[in-house]
């Protein structure tokens, strides 16, 4: 199956900040979990992302900032078909800090899809509760 959700685990080695049309978002050095969702192309979207870096990419999302200025250490595929991005989030959003209004913006449910992670061990456990 290639449509589902993802989780990217981004390494920020320094501060940065950007700005889009609405919000200067300060990105602060440290791990962060980015909740995405494919409705189809799951792997390709993914791999886009994984490879923002190598240039063969426009931005288009806000994700591509953060790409543009981390690394990807750690990819969860869940390729079940189900749109499954708010559920996941708001795991996230229970036990670790948003980056309010980064991503999400479709998504009236969600101020985030971005969150930045304190303790890695934890949010690996999430996963497990995800069914």
């Amino acid at each position: 199956m290639n449509k589902g959700t993802y989780i990217l685990y981004i390494k920020i080695e320094r501060d940065f900040s950007f700005r889009t049309s609405k919000k200067l978002f300060k990105i602060k050095r440290g791990i962060y979990v980015y909740v995405g969702s494919a409705l189809k192309n799951l792997h390709q979207r993914v791999g886009r992302h994984i490879s923002y870096k190598e240039g063969k990419y426009k931005k288009h999302w806000h994700i591509d900032n953060l790409l543009e200025n981390g690394e990807v250490i750690r990819v969860v595929l869940i390729p079940d078909g189900k749109y499954r991005e708010i559920e996941i989030s708001k795991l996230f959003n229970s036990e670790f800090s948003p980056v309010k209004g980064f991503g999400a913006s479709d998504i009236k449910e969600l101020d985030s899809n971005l969150y930045k992670i304190d303790n890695l061990e934890k949010a690996f456990d999430l996963i497990k509760k995800i069914n």
